[in-house]
């Protein structure tokens, strides 16, 4: 197997500021973990006026690595769960946030919610392993 080349050249669909289609997510720190806040537009939409669960789950899982990444620990997804609640409406804004649940040796499991007006509209929880580190940084 090749070694993966990870590392940023700001192209992450989620939250490369370089990419043109991506979403260019900024995450602020919160007393457990991390958020942030997006409304989707109409070119993310599934059904009319629907966001695209994929997209909701790329956001709950990009919330979770992130978390990681800010805390030095580089990781991969090893296993995502995702429930979906409520349909999430083009144009609202959704708050997702991270925390982490619990990490042992290789392996941290993290947990994050996607909140409407303080109600859950998603939850996930994800297994990440560690595939090295990065400098620990704040969140932006």
């Amino acid at each position: 197997m090749t070694k993966l080349d990870l590392s940023d050249d700001s192209m992450c669909f989620a939250c490369g500021k370089q990419n043109p289609d991506g979403l260019h997510l900024e995450f602020t720190e919160t007393p457990d973990g991390l958020s942030t806040t997006i409304a989707f537009d109409q070119r993310f939409q599934g059904y009319r006026d629907i966001v695209h669960g994929g997209l909701v789950s790329t956001v709950l899982d990009e919330a979770m690595v992130t978390l990681l990444n800010r805390t030095g620990v580089l990781a991969l997804t090893a296993e995502l769960t995702i429930r979906f609640l409520s349909p999430v409406r083009v144009g609202e804004p959704i708050t997702f946030t991270a925390r982490l649940v619990e990490s042992r040796r290789n392996v941290h499991r993290v947990e994050a919610v996607a909140t409407r007006d303080g109600e859950t509209v998603a939850r996930s929880e994800a297994r990440f392993m560690s595939v090295g580190t990065v400098a620990p940084q704040s969140a932006s």
